[in-house]
């Protein structure tokens, strides 16, 4: 009886997010497998309150959030000018009707143009409740028939992951969206921002090689969750997602080619409630169990990702491929001879640059544009003078991969303290050149240090011991100090061949820096790590002074 009441009161804590983990997920499983013995009613139990959970979720939270967004919808799309594109959603779902139609009922409610979404769903031919997914799809013209078309699939239990790959091959949109029955559609209008979304990025992306994603709120930072894939994308690779898989990773080896190849976008504004049952969103049922899988299995469906970097890189050559057959054989673009590009590139970078520090932002993404049909660069956002094509173009690294970060975090309160002394003893002088708010300071020039280095041995005995950072020409070592308010005109690095670390030593309220379309702030203590070919713009509009420790890196890739 004491571990029955443990086991309930476990279940019940993870209402609150501190309780949940991993051994939480385990006791489920372990209920739902002795459902009919003496424990078995705890699911019940907690199921119960969970449904309580859920209603009160929508009635308060998300009801609300979509009768806000119609209501501003009028305003929203008077600023859209893109054509409506036809949708796909893939759905497979097991032993859930009621889910699935909850889903539907979403879908047709926050659609402001449902009439060109196909919503495909796929069905194993094992599953209990068969009558009922035919029953429900007998009925879908009846009560969903506003959505252009709902067509259920039965076929023999495949996996989810063939299961999305099937439905993908039987889709007639321009986009194929993934989805799950314990998805809600939440903003109104969702469609027409998707639509508006890739009609800006076609135009910056000629070839429309594209993978975006709504906000789903399931993983901190603005992780990304279930992709949307363009038409290109999906007949370059003849696949949606990889079947190799147990279960997880389907989704991040799709958002990882994305990130490599420089083609992954957000849907900004648009979100779309996950109902997922290890957040406590549904209740706990055989189909969670079924697929669920053990932390040893995830260990192992990691490994084999890791293992499979190769052919990652191999999937991302191919939609690279096809970007540059579809700039070269545009009907506006041209391709200009080496070295007649470079030149071009030099002229392009320093007039866009140019008329983003007149103010001309409009001016200057035109003129980038322009650029890219040239076939100059393949993204507007990165426009490194000396441009090497073959190198992958992504968004931002994860510090943890690089061993130099782990000793500037070890050292940081150290060389914070040095920084503050030298500036309040004002022997640090801007020797790389001042701006509006802004002080470069050049710490290490032309295999040299600077004077104002001889001010910070601690940092410069750090940087010492980091070679990448070092030893190769044109290294440089800048510390950048920050004072409110101050915003610098959005420029780009001059070569994709290396990446750019900055080291948030003072991190102010208030400051930021947008790389690429991301805007970003510094970790105080850790590093951003960028590909140097990006656009980037700083800002500090709150008090107090900022500083960055900023080098560069040659390109893991090169």
């Amino acid at each position: 009886m004491r571990d029955t009441a443990h086991d309930l009161g476990r279940l019940l804590l993870g209402h609150h997010g501190r309780y949940r983990d991993g051994t939480l997920q385990d006791l489920v499983t372990d209920l739902l497998r002795d459902r009919q013995g003496r424990r078995g009613w705890i699911v019940d139990t907690v199921n119960s309150s969970l449904l309580v959970r859920q209603k009160l979720a929508y009635a308060l939270r998300l009801e609300p959030r979509r009768l806000r967004t119609k209501l501003a919808f009028p305003l929203r799309a008077a600023a859209v000018t893109a054509p409506p594109r036809p949708l796909s959603l893939l759905c497979p779902t097991r032993n859930r009707v009621d889910n699935l139609n909850t889903f539907l009922r979403s879908v047709q409610r926050t659609a402001a143009a449902p009439g060109r979404i196909e919503v495909l769903c796929y069905v194993d031919d094992d599953d209990p409740s068969l009558p009922e997914y035919r029953a429900l799809f007998d009925r879908a013209r009846t009560h969903y028939g506003a959505i252009g078309r709902c067509a259920l699939h039965v076929g023999p239990p495949i996996g989810v992951a063939a299961a999305w790959n099937h439905l993908a091959e039987h889709a007639d949109g321009d986009f194929l969206l993934m989805a799950n029955d314990d998805q809600l559609y939440v903003d109104y209008g969702w469609d027409v921002a998707l639509d508006q979304r890739a009609d800006d990025l076609t135009r910056l992306h000629e070839d429309a090689v594209l993978c975006l994603y709504f906000d789903a709120a399931q993983y901190p930072e603005g992780g990304c969750d279930f992709p949307i894939v363009s038409r290109p994308w999906y007949d370059t690779l003849g696949y949606f997602v990889p079947t190799i898989f147990q279960q997880w990773e389907v989704e991040k080896w799709v958002f990882d080619l994305a990130q490599r190849l420089g083609r992954l976008y957000p849907v900004p504004g648009v979100f779309v409630e996950h109902r997922h049952y290890q957040d406590y969103k549904a209740p706990f049922d055989d189909t969670y169990q079924r697929h669920r899988m053990t932390r040893e299995k995830s260990f192992a469906d990691h490994a084999l990702f890791l293992r499979t970097e190769g052919r990652r890189v191999a999937e991302v050559d191919k939609l690279a491929a096809r970007t540059v057959r579809e700039r070269r054989g545009g009907r506006r673009g041209t391709t200009l001879p080496e070295p007649a590009a470079d030149t071009a590139r030099r002229h392009y970078r320093a007039l866009i640059d140019g008329l983003h520090a007149d103010g001309q932002a409009r001016a200057a993404q035109d003129c980038a544009e322009l650029a890219v049909r040239q076939g100059l660069w393949t993204s507007a956002l990165h426009r490194p003078a000396e441009f090497h094509r073959e190198l992958p173009l992504r968004t931002d690294y994860d510090p943890a991969d690089f061993w130099f970060t782990f000793p500037l975090t070890a050292q940081h309160e150290a060389i914070v303290r040095e920084v503050r002394a030298a500036l309040e003893g004002q022997r640090l002088r801007p020797e790389g050149g001042q701006e509006a708010g802004t002080d470069r300071v050049e710490l290490y020039r032309e295999g040299t240090w600077t004077a104002s280095a001889t001010e910070l041995s601690v940092t410069r005995d750090i940087l010492d011991k980091i070679p990448e950072a070092l030893l190769f020409p044109g290294a440089a070592v800048e510390l950048v100090l920050q004072h409110p308010p101050a915003r610098r005109p959005a420029s780009c690095g001059p070569s994709n061949a290396f990446l750019r670390v900055e080291f948030g030593l003072i991190v102010a309220a208030g400051s930021g820096i947008r790389v690429g379309e991301q805007p970003r702030t510094w970790p105080e203590g850790g590093c951003l790590i960028f590909d140097d070919g990006l656009e980037r713009e700083r800002w500090h509009e709150g008090t107090g002074p900022g500083a960055v420790l900023t080098f560069r890196v040659p390109h893991p890739d090169r």
